[in-house]
């Protein structure tokens, strides 16, 4: 006689076969955190092994974020799969150092480097990655893309399948993720392991209201549960799936509409804005999707207003460009929009005489040191930052009697002050706190004296450094962004100051 089938199970099962999740004699990956949602998903493949002929595996990252917490987790995974009979890979990394070298987040720094781990795994054993995305999971994805103004595409949410290129779509190898649990609350992966007498790990910063995730999870959607919808998850669920649905058929529709827009070229995509503009709105930001998708090779970091900056694009002078997350510089050349990824510029630093004039390479830009009173203001010239001002100047004035400064990149530490009431703060930080996508800190310019920061672009000029344009020995600094090619503008060259 047929085995019972725990109710737990069939719900998994059921999700298998929906969406055609994984098929017999599948080699499949578990990622293992030791998390009771990752153990849920080892324990319950490893007792539909044999229904579905799997062969199974599991991995594991040791972030090294939480001392002898971590320490333990390994050894929870370890000892888990020793006892089940199943092969593990374990890998130590050093977290923080990732993003002190990244400047990213942790929270988006830590997964980059999880799914790393498990794609090249993957890959050498030629499996699919299973992970423990729950139905709470599910609604605290929704809920979060929702406020931050994601599209049909953010929030058709966590999808079951996803097929990840390691590079080109359609030619190189890929990783298929699956998510066995996604039809699954949390409580009921709970209940499953208390039904087995299962142990598990909590991860302490789980806890940490400062996360946003926790904050929803722990705070938003009970409240939501409580006041408007004690069945939210299962609503938000549906709703995904009907956003899935629209992102489907956009996708479509896109497709076919980028096709009709693009143009021929040089190196990069190009997009005819005579063809957009007749595009109706919502597939013409499809194209836009695409176009960015297929210039940078993914949507990492990029949401709706990004879109709609293009789209503006396409709406004035040619000439004029933006520039994206990820490297990605939009230009409108006459009737067209071109999308070319820019490399990370190497870290560079350059003696400025005074007066005197610079172009760095780098970043296609010019610096310029010029004395003496000005006559009057001209248009588009702006005097000196009043307490609070934060705006992108490209022309500031400093107090400066020396004969030389030094323009350069930003460097790990970086102190700076912006406001008589503050004191020093990282510049780290004050990029993080204005939104200034990481792709584009490298590129600013920061203007140096005497081993002192005087003024970092897209930032007020340091207090003790602020002089009125018409005060005696004031200097101007006027930067200007080079976009016409690779052709250096300026008389004067300066070079590179080898480190």
């Amino acid at each position: 006689m047929e085995k019972t089938v725990r109710p737990f199970t069939k719900r998994v099962l059921q999700t298998l076969d929906r969406y055609q999740l994984l098929k017999e004699g599948d080699h499949t990956l578990v990622a293992l955190s030791g998390g009771p949602d990752s153990v849920a998903l080892l324990l319950v493949l490893q007792e539909l092994r044999d229904r579905l002929s799997l062969e199974l595996s599991a991995a594991h990252l040791n972030h090294q974020l939480r001392g002898e917490e971590s320490e333990q987790d390994e050894q929870f995974v370890c000892d888990l799969c020793r006892k089940l009979a199943i092969p593990i890979e374990v890998r130590r990394v050093d977290t923080g150092h990732a993003v002190r070298e990244s400047g990213e987040n942790l929270e988006s720094c830590a997964r980059r480097l999880r799914y790393d781990f498990l794609f090249e795994v993957a890959g050498r054993q030629e499996s699919r990655v299973a992970t423990g995305h729950t139905l709470n999971d599910q609604a605290e994805t929704f809920l979060m893309k929702l406020v931050r103004g994601s599209g049909p595409a953010g929030l058709s949410g966590i999808s079951p399948l996803r097929v990840n290129w390691m590079g080109t779509p359609g030619t190189s190898p890929s990783v298929t993720v699956v998510r066995p649990l996604l039809g699954t609350l949390r409580q009921d992966i709970l209940d499953y392991l208390a039904d087995q007498n299962q142990t598990y790990r909590i991860d302490s910063s789980n806890q940490d209201l400062s996360l946003d995730r926790n904050w929803v999870r722990h705070q938003l959607i009970p409240l939501l549960q409580e006041r408007l919808n004690p069945a939210l998850l299962e609503t938000l669920q549906r709703s995904t799936e009907l956003f899935g649905e629209v992102e489907e058929f956009l996708g479509r529709q896109g497709k076919e509409a980028f096709n009709r827009c693009r143009s021929g070229g040089d190196r990069g995509t190009r997009l005819r804005i005579s063809a957009l503009e007749n595009l109706p709105a919502i597939i013409a930001k499809e194209v836009i999707r695409r176009a960015i998708a297929t210039s940078k090779g993914d949507l990492r970091d990029i949401n709706l207003k990004h879109v709609e900056e293009v789209i503006q694009l396409s709406r004035i002078t040619s000439g004029k460009e933006i520039h994206l997350p990820g490297g990605l510089r939009v230009q409108r050349e006459f009737e067209d929009l071109r999308f070319t990824l820019e490399p990370p510029p190497g870290p560079f630093s350059y003696p400025l005489k005074v007066p005197g004039e610079i172009y760095i390479k780098e970043t296609s830009k010019c610096v310029e040191a010029r004395t003496g009173h000005r006559r009057q203001e001209r248009k588009g010239e702006r005097g000196p930052e009043k307490e609070g001002q934060r705006k992108r100047e490209e022309s500031v004035w400093i107090k400066w009697s020396g004969e030389s400064l030094t323009v350069r990149s930003r460097r790990p530490g970086d102190m700076y002050r912006v406001s008589l009431k503050s004191g020093e703060k990282k510049l780290k930080e004050l990029f993080q706190k204005d939104r200034i996508p990481k792709s584009q800190r490298d590129r600013l310019v920061v203007v140096e004296g005497d081993n002192e920061i005087i003024w970092v672009e897209g930032f007020p000029v340091q207090p003790k450094y602020r002089v009125s344009p018409s005060a005696a020995g004031a200097l101007e600094i006027r930067l200007r962004h080079e976009t016409s090619g690779g052709k250096e503008p300026l008389k004067e060259r300066g070079k590179k100051v080898e480190k």
